[in-house]
């Protein structure tokens, strides 16, 4: 893929190449999110916890509530519409409603329909991820690195612009925002790799950390476990904290923060989101592992007749959770933890089970073609999903990898003086395995392949970016193209870099 001269590359063609990736990873997405009828993930409700808090619903038949789901079929055309009470849910995700809102109703004051085309947002969240990518590679241009803004642009195409991504772009689901909020997290960590701190670089990465955590309630914890292994990180290498790790920190707890002010609010959003968290965890997580169903449940306070709904998730329940199982308003996380460790079986078969549940990659629970009754993404329509649910072997070993490598890389000697690979290595694995924790212990088994996105997500990157880095041809080359780049040039300098 990348051009060689002689012994060495032309300026133009470490830029040509970048240019490349970005194109195809943007006519790759424009696949999805330009399509007629709309390829996106259809609402399971989620969504309307973000559209209320603007006062837009999908534009559908005046006698349907607009806050009412709609899983068979994602919808691409909204319009503001007047409600009563709004069940806005808090979440950085909000910075692309807001945009998109305002979009809309700038078009409404310049004499535009009342009707709007959810691609707008689909937009906004394509362009801020570009924007992203293009700075990082330029960063790493700057410092010499044409290897590591290679591999950073090659994400763009093999990664974010998969499916598995993009049919988020055109919706007002959170897990695009929590996808570019851990890009930049990563991204920037690395980076700054190395480098003296100062209030911009600090201010960024815990605002990084804040977004992540902000994004959705399942992530609340992710950038605090990443700053944690950091700190121990940073302990084993230098004997103190670096500013990274207090950046990261910083922002972990400010999002944090966030999170359980929300978790506490009341009013019936936050109390169904309660409830329905609750029955997920009990029936689908530890009902179906135990060896005496109706035993457990009397020893965590709920009515053990509720043994029936083993292996149901919430919304498959005859009533809302705590009308239809009684004592399960008494069901904590104190509780749950308690559980797990009086029972080791309970969680060793949770987390078996869990990895497995991340398979499909791409949602099959809900629609994925406006217009249609639950039909998912055309065959024709190429995705790494199809070949990961395919082969499960492939998924077990994609997941596998990021672990062994950082048990590897943290027998090596000299661990003091750190490494790249270390660290990206640690940032995945910490993802992975974070992402996936908080989500079976805050949801069970109910919808693990979309809360735990995020875990595919880090595996592939890691192995599309640790691929470009190590392979062996033109590491010379690609270290003078980045030196010429990053160094101004005379005007009788020759183009060629030997």
């Amino acid at each position: 893929m990348i051009p060689r001269q002689g012994s060495g590359l032309t300026r133009g063609a470490v830029v040509a190449v970048l240019v490349f990736l970005w194109l195809a990873g943007t006519l790759r997405a424009c696949l999805i999110w330009m399509h007629d009828p709309l390829y996106a993930y259809a609402n399971s409700y989620d969504q309307t916890r973000y559209t209320a808090c603007f006062r837009f619903y999908p534009d559908r038949a005046p006698d349907v509530a607009p806050e009412l789901n709609s899983p068979e079929a994602p919808y691409s055309h909204f319009r503001f519409m007047p409600t009563g009470e709004a069940m806005c849910y808090w979440s950085s995700e909000l910075a692309f409603g807001g945009a998109t809102a305002l979009i809309w109703k700038s078009a409404e004051l310049f004499g535009g329909g009342r009707v709007h085309d959810a691609r707008w947002v689909g937009t906004l969240r394509w362009l801020a991820l570009l924007a992203v990518s293009i700075a990082f590679s330029r960063a790493w241009l700057v410092r010499g690195n044409a290897r590591a803004a290679l591999a950073n642009a090659a994400l763009v195409p093999l990664v974010f612009a998969d499916p598995g991504n993009t049919l988020y772009l055109s919706t007002f689901y959170a897990e695009w925002t929590a996808l570019l909020a851990v890009y930049a997290l990563a991204g920037l960590v690395l980076l700054w790799r190395g480098e003296a701190r100062s209030r911009r670089r600090f201010v960024l990465l815990a605002l990084a950390a804040f977004v992540l955590a902000t994004s959705k309630i399942q992530h609340m914890l992710l950038p605090l476990a990443l700053g944690l292994a950091w700190l121990m990180l940073d302990r084993a290498r230098l004997g103190r904290m670096s500013w990274r790790a207090a950046a990261l920190l910083s922002g972990a707890f400010l999002g944090a923060y966030f999170q359980f002010v929300q978790i506490g609010r009341e009013g019936l959003m936050m109390d169904t989101i309660r409830q329905y968290n609750r029955a997920d965890v009990v029936f689908t997580a530890l009902v179906p592992f135990a060896e005496d169903p109706r035993a457990l449940l009397e020893e965590i306070g709920i009515d053990p007749a509720c043994a029936r709904y083993a292996g149901k998730p919430a919304w498959q329940l005859p009533d809302l959770p705590q009308r239809a199982c009684p004592g399960l308003v008494n069901f904590t996380r104190g509780r749950e933890i308690g559980a797990l460790l009086r029972h080791p079986p309970i969680a060793v078969a949770i987390a078996v089970r869990g990895v497995r549940a991340l398979d499909p990659w791409l949602a099959d629970n809900i629609g994925h073609v406006e217009g249609q009754r639950f039909a998912k993404l055309p065959a024709s329509v190429p995705t790494v999903g199809r070949v990961l649910h395919a082969h499960p072997a492939v998924q077990l070993v994609l997941l596998a990898l990021p672990l062994v490598v950082l048990a590897f890389l943290l027998v090596r000697p000299r661990l003091r003086a750190g490494a790249a690979s270390l660290e990206a290595t640690a940032l995945v694995v910490v993802t992975m395995t974070a992402t996936l924790g908080v989500t079976l212990l805050g949801d069970g088994l109910a919808d693990t392949a979309k809360q735990g996105h995020l875990v595919i997500d880090a595996a592939l990157a890691w192995l599309v970016a640790g691929l470009m880095m190590c392979a062996p041809a033109g590491r010379r080359s690609l270290k003078q193209a980045a030196d010429a780049l990053a160094a101004p040039v005379s005007p009788t300098r020759s183009r060629t870099l030997r």
